[in-house]
């Protein structure tokens, strides 16, 4: 299996999951991640306990997403001896990532001067909520907050007669923002390796929403208005980009936006063949596209999605029927593509794969997300530390080290 980041090595110092999920992408990437954990853990793994997303079975899924793949440590940095674990696999490393607020850094020694003095060639990637200047360079941020809410997603996609918002769903703005970071550090990986300098990687939750929604900010930024609502209206865009309700009660997406190419072969799927000389003129058929509109409803009204999905596809249209996500997790090409990637010790649990394959190869899952200092030892002793110092460092609860699991699930340490 094609791994183009084999051989180099992340060092996340990183909590929740908008960070974590980056270097999780570097990590199906074949980059060796060591993940630092404080003392009390990542709290991302009581976000279920919280009830803050669903629970299944108990198994923390939402920390597997944004952890496969890693290794992990725990260490309490603000021991000297932890400090000193810390310079350690930093100067091993050739990728540092983290989410520590500034004041955090500053009390830390974590910023990227203090690591640079430890290894000039480091790339130093760091995830915000706002950004690293500016109003909120301070400020603490999630998902819902600096991407769904201050990056105008929520306003834009709730309806503006609406008495309520738009809720995001989990890591909504986190994941496709690590992906950005990951890019972000894969760049900055070739400057370094390129010319052995060091390199400063940023990105925040808030840029994330402004690519996301780019289109409507480049209007909104001509004009100084929101962009208009998608229409509503049927004859408001073409009859070949619209939404319509099937005999099932399905939804049916068509977008088809060469409508020239696609009116010829969508008016064979549906039996409409009388509409095909009369509208054969761009400028004849817009004047009538709430006419066409309607003659489409009517015929995809009275049929079933599987009827429907043979007609269209023996014509060779552009459509889609709006998925669930249990048809999703089924869906032919998902499966076959690998897009979600079963998980190595717990088969009923499917994960969205790092959306870019190599080789014509599928990702896979090749370790589960450590338990709370699963690897201490491990990468301890890769570090040059003595058994015997290792247990002196677990026994000073300068180190920790998993334990297997109480009855509750939890994880207890040394």
């Amino acid at each position: 299996m094609t791994l183009p980041l084999s051989g180099i090595k992340v060092l996340e110092f990183a909590e929740h999951g908008f960070v974590p999920s980056a270097s999780a992408v570097l990590a199906d990437w074949g980059a060796d991640v060591v993940k630092i954990e404080r003392p009390e853990g990542d709290p991302m793994r009581q976000i279920i306990r919280q009830g803050l997303v669903p629970d299944v079975d108990g198994y923390d899924y939402l920390f597997q997403l944004v952890n496969r793949n890693k290794r992990g440590v725990s260490i309490d940095v603000l021991d000297p001896a932890g400090r000193e674990v810390l310079e350690r696999l930093v100067r091993w490393a050739d990728v540092y990532i983290t989410n520590q607020l500034p004041r955090v850094r500053r009390k830390l020694h974590t910023d990227p001067d203090d690591l640079f003095a430890l290894n000039p060639r480091l790339v130093f990637a760091r995830g915000h909520g706002q950004g690293q200047r500016g109003e909120g360079a301070e400020q603490g941020g999630f998902d819902a907050v600096s991407f769904w809410s201050r990056g105008g997603v929520a306003h834009m996609l709730t309806d503006p007669d609406s008495d309520k918002l738009a809720s995001p769903r989990p890591a909504l703005g986190d994941v496709p923002t690590g992906m950005f970071l990951a890019g972000g550090v894969c760049a900055a990986l070739v400057h370094a390796q390129r010319t052995g300098s060091g390199v400063l990687v940023d990105t925040s939750l808030l840029n994330g929403a402004n690519w996301t929604l780019s289109p409507d900010l480049a209007y909104a930024s001509m004009t100084g208005t929101e962009p208009p609502r998608r229409a509503s209206s049927p004859g408001d865009r073409s009859p070949l980009g619209w939404t319509y309700r099937t005999g099932d009660r399905r939804w049916l997406m068509l977008m088809m936006l060469d409508e020239d190419r696609y009116w010829v072969p969508t008016c064979r799927a549906l039996g409409l063949t009388d509409l095909i000389v009369p509208y054969t003129e761009p400028a004849v058929r817009r004047e009538a596209w709430t006419e066409i509109c309607g003659r489409l409803a009517d015929v995809i009204g009275a049929l079933e999605r599987k009827d429907l999905a043979e007609r269209l596809g023996r014509e060779g249209c552009i459509f889609s029927f709006v998925a669930s996500p249990a048809e999703v997790v089924a869906d032919p090409a998902v499966v076959e593509n690998g897009y979600l990637m079963e998980h190595p010790t717990h088969p009923p649990l499917r994960l969205a794969a790092a959306p870019a394959q190599f080789d014509d190869e599928l990702p896979r899952i090749r370790r589960p997300g450590p338990d709370h200092g699963e690897h201490t030892r491990e990468v301890l002793s890769e570090l040059g530390y003595l058994s015997e110092e290792i247990d002196a460092l677990i026994t000073s609860h300068t180190a920790f080290t998993a334990m297997p699991t109480s009855g509750d699930g939890r994880v207890a340490t040394d």
